[in-house]
């Protein structure tokens, strides 16, 4: 192919390409389509990872902690303590105290009410040192109260805006803090508090829902406006309620979040890994039933292996029988027998019939027995030729 043949056959390929190119852009338009992706294994784990994500793109320093360790890793004088779950973190009133010293210089300390009386050292802190009590029963007038976020006195007073949020959670009445800044909605019956402790911070929320991973919207990801002024839309609530309510743990120092129960790892297994304790039993079940004895009638064990005398003397005395040879083994039998008669009773030369009475009388064995002894056949049986032959021994031992 010359060189001006093939510049043509590329630039029709070009123009070629760059047609099918031009019309499909021209023929297509670009849709954005929004999905809600499933949460990742980090965000199923932690309840406020949507919360470290808005504190991260915020400039702020989080680290999620799995257990609180006030002695030997203390959280940094002027930061920010989330405990998910008081009740595992503050067992003791020595924590509380250490708690407490940390919060007077200069820490800001976020936590939920705790539940029921599961920890003492935590209500008597919470109660003595700042007035707060838990509502239950009949004294908790409301299960849920209105959120707003911060806009008009008219349109907060009209009490219609679709923008609220329910805030459930234990209420508590708070004590000596009346204040409408530090108290919502009422003191009374209270869903947030922000109690100032020295130089420090305690806020206790009825329930840290709030921040759960739930209430997180997603972005809108095109540049198209309508998309996003729909997805702003949405995003409006949560945004301004999260500002409101973090507002106080921005611009200090590293925010540690407390996200697990802790606890020992026995407590850890017994109450969230029971299904692996209840599968692993089940397996360890079947295994030790496949190696164990079927259960049935016992069976004897097989003997072991033995080289023991007799039986060689068993083994020659058979083959010697088959061999033809037990004639001559009756025949050495019977004269060492009338040997040693004839040596220790002077008796020699006597019948078969005599013999067997001279025996008898001697060896206190059956005469019958002695003379069908004595007088054994050419042709007898194998069970007959062994009996033959141990009265005869038996005899022999006895003289």
């Amino acid at each position: 192919m010359s060189r001006r043949r093939r510049a043509w056959t590329i630039g029709l390929l070009l123009g070629l390409v760059a047609l099918l190119v031009g019309g499909y852009r021209f023929t297509h338009e670009p849709v954005v389509v929004q999905r809600l992706l499933p949460m990742t294994a980090e965000a199923r784990a932690n309840p406020l990872h949507g919360l470290a994500l808005g504190l991260r793109g915020a400039g702020q320093t989080v680290e999620l902690m799995g257990h609180l360790d006030l002695e030997r890793r203390p959280p940094p004088p002027r930061g920010t303590l989330v405990l998910l779950y008081p009740e595992a973190q503050v067992e003791t009133a020595a924590q509380a105290d250490a708690l407490l010293a940390w919060v007077a210089a200069g820490g800001r300390l976020v936590l939920p009410m705790p539940r029921g009386e599961s920890a003492p050292a935590l209500v008597e802190m919470l109660g003595h040192r700042f007035g707060v009590y838990a509502l239950r029963g009949a004294a908790a007038v409301a299960d849920c109260d209105r959120l707003l976020p911060p806009r008009s006195a008219a349109a907060e007073a009209s009490g219609s805006d679709s923008r609220a949020r329910e805030v459930c959670g234990t209420p508590f009445t708070v004590e000596g803090y009346v204040q409408p800044d530090l108290v919502w909605p009422r003191a009374r019956q209270a869903r947030l508090a922000r109690l100032p402790h020295g130089s420090g911070e305690v806020m206790v929320l009825s329930d840290l829902d709030l921040f759960d991973n739930g209430l997180l919207r997603p972005l809108a990801t095109s540049a198209d406006p309508e998309v996003d002024a729909r997805a702003a839309a949405g995003r409006d609530t949560d945004a301004a309620l999260m500002a409101a309510l973090l507002a106080p743990l921005l611009g200090g120092e590293a925010v540690w979040m407390v996200v697990w129960r802790g606890g020992s790892l026995s407590a850890l297994l017994l109450s969230r890994g029971w299904p692996l304790l209840l599968g692993g039993g089940l397996a360890l079940l079947a295994w030790l039933l496949l190696r164990s004895q079927r259960f049935g009638p016992l069976v004897p064990s097989p003997s072991p292996h033995r080289r023991a005398l007799m039986e060689h003397i068993d083994a020659v005395g058979q083959f010697g029988f088959r061999s033809d040879h037990g004639r001559g083994l009756f025949a050495a039998v019977r004269a060492s027998l009338i040997e040693r008669l004839a040596q220790r009773h002077a008796l020699a030369g006597l019948d078969d019939a005599t013999l067997a009475q001279a025996l008898a009388d001697r060896t206190a064995l059956p005469v019958a027995a002695l003379r069908a002894a004595l007088a054994l056949p050419d042709r007898a049986t194998p069970e007959t030729f062994r009996d033959s032959v141990a009265l005869l021994s038996t005899a022999l031992h006895r003289l």
